[in-house]
């Protein structure tokens, strides 16, 4: 079969690849300098309190909600998405996405309209999880349907090098943004939400240009001749129930991350510690985990996925333990170096992890099944670290009695060794039931039939 890979026209590759990064870039950089601000700014602005700790849980409850409804934009994405094209559900995803972070920037605070301040904030932080729970799935399969089998896990890799590249922009900004006077930063936080529409309108510009991917076209063909068209949804737990649930072990590796970013800052905060310092550490590992991405998604063409996650999972806990160790005694040359090393293990798991769930499902289910995997355990358990880490360490006293909070990641990777070990382990093999596959597993029968006669 001709690699369709090697048919794209270098202009056509270059906006696909520009289409992923931009996708994963925006969705992250609104949901970063969402967890930025609602550590450092929204307790204060939008949930008033006699206790501190009381308005941060809040605060952390509300970045959470954005992650417990994206398994919701997940399944809507995925149905869409399965059904009628990856590319449709991107364009909307986007302008969804877009337009919950820029009411965000635009919303009044608590002392302006009262109670309509933090349930706006949460409808628009809604609205953002909805968008953002459709985008990664579908910038994901853009890639991996197009490229070539060989390569899918460097490809795959792409769309988690933009989370990166919008987790680095956005802590950059908020390094800059908390060296302001303090009277200052109450509205300049603001800024970073609305200049997002910015980058809204040309990730769009780009997303209309690109083309569906061949997988998808080549399936649906085959259905419309067949005259079957399952739900998206059905097919899934009609015939990928086991892969379901493996992909969302697999998928809970990405949650150490806001454990170590979003709460560990949060917790410099609370320590006292120079905050603006701890986002240039943080804008330093991430500029280190673009290539850590990348690296460990093309080594995994080689290796195999399973093996990385397995050994990144169990990588990330002594590490958290030394991060918070190296906070309490206010050690930054160790935060930098625990920093580098959690980002190492994460990035073992993180870097595959989109070729990784795409081969675990066929393409009439591919969309909903590593939307609803990724955004059940990267993103809803993901995004209730924060919260957890923050009850954890009321609950013990506060700080610095935070060392019970790595049993978070020391559960989720265990979950993501489990799933490991039970994933198949397809790399540089067709994705399953594509036209590729179908070729060699005849040219397989032939073989064994030849060797029969």
């Amino acid at each position: 079969m001709t690699d369709t890979a090697a048919m794209m026209q270098p202009a056509a590759r270059r906006r696909l690849v520009s289409s992923a990064l931009l996708g994963t870039t925006i969705e992250f950089f609104d949901v970063y300098i969402y967890g930025l601000a609602a550590g450092l700014y929204f307790a204060r602005l939008f949930f008033p309190s006699a206790s501190p700790t009381v308005s941060v849980i809040a605060s952390f409850g509300t970045l959470a909600s954005g992650f417990l409804i994206r398994p919701l934009g997940g399944i809507i994405g995925g149905h869409f998405g399965d059904r009628y094209g990856r590319k449709k559900v991107l364009v909307a995803s986007m302008i969804v996405m877009g337009s919950g972070t820029f009411v965000v920037g635009v919303l009044p605070t608590y002392q302006t309209i009262g109670i309509w301040a933090p349930i706006l904030l949460i409808a628009a932080r809604l609205a953002q999880g909805l968008g953002a729970g459709a985008e990664w799935g579908g910038g994901v399969l853009m890639l991996v349907e197009h490229m070539s089998k060989d390569r899918r896990g460097f490809w795959g890799s792409i769309s988690n090098f933009g989370v990166w590249l919008g987790i680095a922009f956005g802590t950059l900004v908020f390094a800059g943004i908390t060296r302001l006077p303090e009277h200052v930063q109450m509205w300049a936080w603001r800024a970073p939400f609305i200049a997002s529409a910015a980058l809204v309108f040309f990730g769009l510009w780009v997303r209309l240009g690109v083309t569906e991917t061949p997988v998808f076209v080549e399936a649906e063909k085959e259905a419309k001749q067949n005259k079957r068209e399952p739900l998206p949804l059905a097919e899934l737990f009609r015939n990928h129930k086991k892969a379901t649930v493996i992909a969302i072990c697999v998928a809970t590796g990405a949650a150490s991350y806001q454990i170590y970013g979003t709460f560990a800052t949060s917790y410099a905060d609370s320590l006292e510690l120079p905050v603006s310092t701890i986002l240039l550490f943080q804008f330093a590992n991430g500029l280190f985990a673009l290539f850590a991405t990348l690296f460990f998604g093309w080594l995994s063409d080689h290796t195999g996925r399973r093996v990385l996650a397995i050994v990144g999972s169990i990588m990330v806990v002594p590490s958290m333990y030394l991060l918070f160790w190296s906070l309490n005694g206010s050690r930054l040359p160790l935060i930098m170096l625990s920093l580098i090393l959690l980002e190492i293990g994460h990035s073992m798991v993180y870097g595959p992890m989109g070729a990784f769930l795409a081969e675990m499902f066929e393409t009439r289910a591919r969309y909903t099944g590593i939307s609803i995997a990724y955004q059940v355990g990267a993103g809803a358990l993901s995004g209730l670290g924060p919260l957890i880490a923050s009850a954890i360490l009321a609950s013990s006293g506060g700080p610095p009695h935070v060392y019970a909070v790595p049993l978070i990641v020391a559960v989720t990777g265990s979950l993501t060794v489990i799933g490991a070990f039970l994933a198949p382990n397809r790399a540089r093999q067709p994705l399953p039931d594509s036209a590729e596959g179908r070729d060699a597993r005849l040219v397989d029968r032939g073989a064994v039939s030849g060797q029969r006669t």
